[in-house]
Order: C-alpha cells, then structure tokens, then sequence
C-alpha cells in the first residue's frame, strides 16, 4: 500500500470508532470539504502537515497519535517506537539520577548488575 492510501485506511478506522462522518470532522478540523475530496479522490494526494495537525485536532488527538500506525511507528529495523519508548520514558520518570546513572554504567558495561 502506498501513504495514500495507508492514511486514507487510518482516517476511515478512526472515523468508526470515533462515530463520525467526514462532513462533522471538516467542521471539527477547520478543514474544507474539498480538501477531503481531494485526498480521498485523487490516489497520490498526501496531506500537508497543517492539514494533518487539523485533522488530529479535530479528532481530538495529537498529531502522533494519528500517525501511530504500521509503518509511521515503526524503526528501520522493524521494532515499534512508540510504545516502547513511553515505557521506557516512564520507567527513567521513577528512577533517581543515581539510578539512572548506574542503570546507564550497566549498559555501558562499565560495572556489574
């Protein structure tokens, strides 16, 4: 599948499972019916960034949540960064600068657990 049409699949499921139509998210998302014909009509219309920003807006999540979806999730390397990295965000959230240092020099090989 190519952007458009991965996007254009993603704003379709969050429409669902939001319960909304695409007239009441251009209203919400301050976003003209005619750009949301373009993108579902024309097969290689990927919207801008403002666009995107209005769309999350409107439905009522960051622009990361949008886009939190195979591949735009997704590392080079196959692993998934965006619930990995919360986890890891909040755990070094609890952990003192003691402890994240140490935790780092463990890492680094520097001493032993």
């Amino acid at each position: 599948m190519n952007h458009h049409d991965l996007f254009m699949t993603r704003l379709d499921e969050l429409l669902k499972r939001k319960n909304l139509t695409l007239n009441r998210l251009a209203t919400l998302a301050g976003v003209t019916q005619s750009t949301f014909s373009n993108m579902y009509n024309r097969p290689n219309a990927v919207p801008k960034l403002d666009t995107l920003y209005a769309i999350a807006e409107g439905l009522n999540m960051s622009i990361t949540e949008l886009l939190d979806f195979p591949p735009y999730n997704e590392r080079p390397d196959g692993s998934s960064s965006t619930k990995e990295q919360s986890k890891w965000e909040k755990l070094g959230d609890a952990l003192t600068s003691d402890e994240k240092e140490r935790v780092r020099r463990i890492l680094a090989g520097e001493v032993e657990k």
